[in-house]
């Protein structure tokens, strides 16, 4: 039984409520006072808690601070003026799940205690101890994750090159996780006590990246220091040099790179004294550097000097299967993070993971969850809390489309029929209003029925979009 406890002195708004909640299906109780209120949920253990933040003696804010404490599992919905923004403010950082304004709109208060429900339908379905788990501590950090063939082929070959001092290139789309296989092959090697020095080289300009790479002694150039300053070959001795987005360096710059691999020697900008160096360099990038080559836009010898081992990093889209071990492992990160608890995610959510293109790779996936994670309302996150690009590419999917214009055709044909068989003057309103209707219920659909998200995508108000759905009950 879904059982939901109101906590307000208000004794109309509590037979209102009462009498609103039965004919939902819900099963309703009823506490006038703050302290009626716990001792009621000690006892009856609600799933959902309506509290009014103004009440005699206690207020709802400090009871709500009180119901999260000791009884954490319970969704509290907080009910408040529209302009009291400050009170808003409080009670969603006290972990409030949602808000119902006054004057109450139980339009609204269906939507919400529909996602509060679903969020505890969720919770049901992860294991029985997972409330019990404290925030993961000790992570390490970010590492390489999947369990996919094409990612078990990848943990070969880091085995195989840290084995060895052999140079190495790794290809992939931005985002993909050429910097972490980087760090595995080094962390993996002889080398792994040595330092690890990474360099971004499409972030830095050419005259910069040159005298990163390479160093400058003083007087060298304009604001050069006075004591110079070694370059990145000099920081990576005896370990292992990363550079990334290699595509990016200028052909001067390739020819300077090429002869520090070929002889282990470099000199400073400004300096005469050749400097002999121990350096595993592994490169990377998200470019095609083959047909740089073929264009001219990239040195050969450069090229298959990095190419002597070359290791292609996939797209998240090609090993879906190793999204869910990816959301649980930055699920663990982010919460550390964010100083928040999130048990998981919903199924109809991570469905909605595994079905994105993933343009931007494992490090899109991340920032997704990132944001869902410190949006959504409780401790699960459900498909709503998700960015609205993951929902926008489900319906821009071409499928999808096609699909969503045959059904359109269809209901136009029939209204079309129906009209001229009534000898209606009227065909283009009644076209135009069934259709509407139908658009709303299949982006209602697509957004497990949240309004906010279904009137931004349809531009329109929410209250405009709340308007058109009960003129279509109606109807």
């Amino acid at each position: 039984m879904k059982n939901v406890l109101v906590i307000d002195d208000d004794e109309k708004i509590c037979w209102a409520f009462e009498q609103f909640l039965e004919s939902e299906g819900y099963c309703p109780s009823i506490a006038n006072s703050a302290e009626e209120g716990l001792r009621r949920i000690a006892a009856d253990k609600p799933d959902v808690v309506l509290l009014d933040v103004r009440l005699p003696g206690m207020s709802g804010l400090e009871a709500l601070g009180k119901i999260k404490a000791g009884y954490p599992w319970v969704i509290v919905i907080i009910i408040t003026a529209y302009d009291d923004v400050e009170t808003t403010i409080e009670a969603m950082r006290l972990q409030a799940f949602d808000f119902v304004p006054k004057p109450i709109d139980l339009d609204i208060v269906r939507s919400v205690l529909d996602r509060a429900f679903r969020t505890q339908s969720v919770r049901s379905t992860l294991p029985a101890d997972a409330a019990q788990e404290p925030l993961t501590t000790g992570i390490a950090g970010h590492r390489l994750v999947g369990k996919s063939s094409q990612m078990r082929e990848i943990y070969k070959l880091i085995g195989v090159m840290a084995s060895n001092t052999v140079t190495v290139l790794i290809e992939g789309e931005t985002g993909t996780g050429k910097d972490l296989v980087a760090r595995a092959i080094h962390a993996g090697s002889e080398r792994k006590d040595k330092p690890f020095i990474p360099v971004d080289c499409g972030a830095l300009p050419d005259e910069l990246l040159e005298s990163e790479l390479f160093g400058y002694e003083a007087g060298a150039f304009t604001g050069a220091k006075t004591e110079g300053k070694p370059g990145r070959f000099e920081l990576a001795d005896g370990g292992t040099l990363f550079l990334d987005e290699v595509g990016n360096m200028t052909p001067a710059l390739q020819v300077k790179l090429l002869r520090a691999l070929q002889t282990q020697e470099i000199e400073r900008l400004g300096g005469t004294r050749t400097l002999k160096v121990d350096v595993r360099v592994v490169a990377a990038t998200n470019q095609e550097l083959e047909d740089m080559v073929k264009r001219g836009q990239f040195r050969e010898d450069l090229y298959y000097r990095f190419k002597r081992v070359a290791l292609h990093l996939p797209p998240l889209r090609e090993r879906r299967e190793d999204i869910p071990l990816l959301v649980t492992h930055f699920l663990q990160l982010i919460q550390e993070e964010l100083g928040k608890p999130i048990r998981g995610i919903s199924e109809d959510g991570m469905q909605r993971l595994r079905d994105y293109a993933w343009p931007g790779n494992v490090r899109e996936l991340e920032n997704c969850l990132r944001s869902a994670a410190a949006l959504c309302r409780a401790d699960v996150i459900l498909p709503e809390d998700l960015p609205i690009e993951i929902h926008a590419g489900d319906l821009a999917d071409p499928t999808d489309v096609s699909q969503l214009v045959t059904a359109f055709k269809s209901i136009l044909q029939d209204v079309t029929r129906a009209a001229i068989a009534d000898e209606k003057s009227r065909l283009y309103e009644e076209v135009v209003a069934t259709l509407d209707k139908a658009l709303i219920e299949l982006v209602l659909d697509e957004f497990s029925g949240n309004h906010s998200k279904t009137a931004d995508l349809l531009g329109m108000s929410r209250t405009t979009l709340l308007k058109k759905i009960r003129q279509g009950e109606t109807e």
